[in-house]
């Protein structure tokens, strides 16, 4: 009798886990889902824009004849009295000048390595911790393009090396080095000749090498009056007479041609800038729009206050206008339903709860074997894709949620 009762049982079991095996695979092939996995993304709305740049400039003439030979970079701050160019009789004369600069800067260098404080209070691990936190920063530096900022980096690595090489014998010392490019300087300089004129800023300004003839047409004080058909007429290009141009202020105003038919655009929004010459986004307002050749052809003009290298190279350029950047989880369009959800709600002022019914945009996601819904909380909208706010609640999508792409018809089925 005991052993018909074990028989019944084990039979009964192996009938449920026959039946549990069936109904997986069942689920297997009338449920194919195709999911994708929660994960965090960024959205820029932004578009691009071809942006003219306008500045309160003045152009520097010479009535000189010599070859110029710039004291001051582009973009570089000027004072009264500072020295923008040299004049000299040839080219020759410039390359000496150039050469004697780089043999002091070399010689500066190794009078820095040489000197005995230095190497006496260098220990070698130390060192070879600041190398390696040096040649990081460089490469950081390289791949965002902030090229001023290269040959600090690299003159300090240059340094450290040869500090590294005096303090573990590897190297004696550069006095043999540095008295062949003393003599070598001395050299250079009885061959130099004098420059054959001085120009010399009369104002404060900042200088930009270059003129291209839209200084005097394109001021601050007419960019409000400024209309399509003129920024599409303008170019970038150089005029040769020119020593180059001054310019007043650090403000400038950058002008475009959107279309604002949506009214993205509005007077006193901030926008960042990004550039096609250099890495380095700008921050600027929205100071004027001007819609006489109609909302699809709106002028809008933002103004700035950071003058660079890179930003007085050109006098029109591609820019991406961004508008907002946003961090969330990426939802692709295909994924996306809709559904009445029926809650409490609680109201402020009675304090009485009351059951509301509310459409939310969602997706479904696979909770073990089973399609859930889960809300979104939209913060940007891409072509084909949402971005969704993180949110703690069991009810919103979670980060690394499988979200089902394909396999669920309208009623979440």
């Amino acid at each position: 009798m005991h052993s018909e009762m074990l028989s019944g049982i084990l039979v009964l079991v192996a009938v449920f886990i026959i039946i549990t095996v069936v109904n997986v695979i069942i689920r297997q092939f009338n449920q194919n889902y195709t999911t994708e996995t929660a994960l965090l993304s960024q959205g820029s709305d932004s578009e691009q824009v071809q942006g003219i740049f306008i500045r309160d400039e003045q152009v520097l003439n010479y009535k000189g004849s010599g070859i110029i030979s710039y004291e001051v970079p582009d973009g570089g701050k000027l004072g009264i009295g500072t020295v923008i160019a040299e004049v000299y009789s040839s080219e020759h004369q410039i390359e000496i000048k150039q050469r004697i600069q780089q043999l002091k800067n070399e010689l500066s260098l190794l009078e820095r390595i040489s000197n005995p404080g230095t190497t006496k209070t260098a220990q070698p691990s130390n060192i070879a911790d600041l190398f390696t936190q040096n040649y990081k920063e460089y490469l950081y530096q390289r791949e965002q393009m902030h090229l001023s900022d290269l040959q600090s980096r690299r003159e300090e690595i240059a340094v450290l090396l040869s500090t590294y090489q005096l303090i573990t014998g590897k190297d004696s010392g550069y006095e043999l080095q540095m008295q062949a490019i003393q003599a070598e300087i001395s050299s250079l300089e009885q061959a130099q000749e004098q420059p054959l004129d001085v120009i010399i800023a009369d104002e404060a300004a900042y200088f930009v090498s270059y003129a291209d003839g839209y200084e005097s047409s394109l001021t601050l004080k007419d960019v409000r009056n400024l209309t399509a058909e003129q920024l599409e007429g303008i170019q970038d290009h150089t005029e040769s007479n020119a020593v180059g141009k001054l310019i007043d202020s650090y403000q400038w105003v950058l002008a475009a041609v959107v279309d604002n038919t949506e009214k993205r655009y509005k007077q006193g929004q901030p926008l960042t800038l990004k550039f096609a010459s250099t890495s380095e986004t700008v921050d600027g307002e929205v100071t004027s729009l001007n819609a006489d050749s109609g909302d699809d052809r709106t002028v809008i003009c933002i103004t700035c206050e950071v003058m660079t290298h890179d930003l007085v190279q050109h006098r029109t350029e591609a820019v991406e206008l961004i508008r907002g950047e946003y961090q969330g989880i990426r939802v692709p369009r295909t994924a996306l339903h809709f559904r009445n959800i029926t809650e409490a709600v609680k109201d402020p002022e009675t304090g009485k709860t009351r059951q509301v019914t509310t459409e939310y945009r969602g997706v479904y996601v696979l909770d073990g074997e089973q399609p859930e819904f889960r809300k979104l909380d939209v913060v940007y909208e891409g072509a084909d894709y949402v971005i969704s706010a993180q949110h703690t609640g069991n009810d919103y999508l979670a980060l690394y949620d499988s979200i089902i792409t394909k396999g669920i018809d309208a009623d979440g089925q």
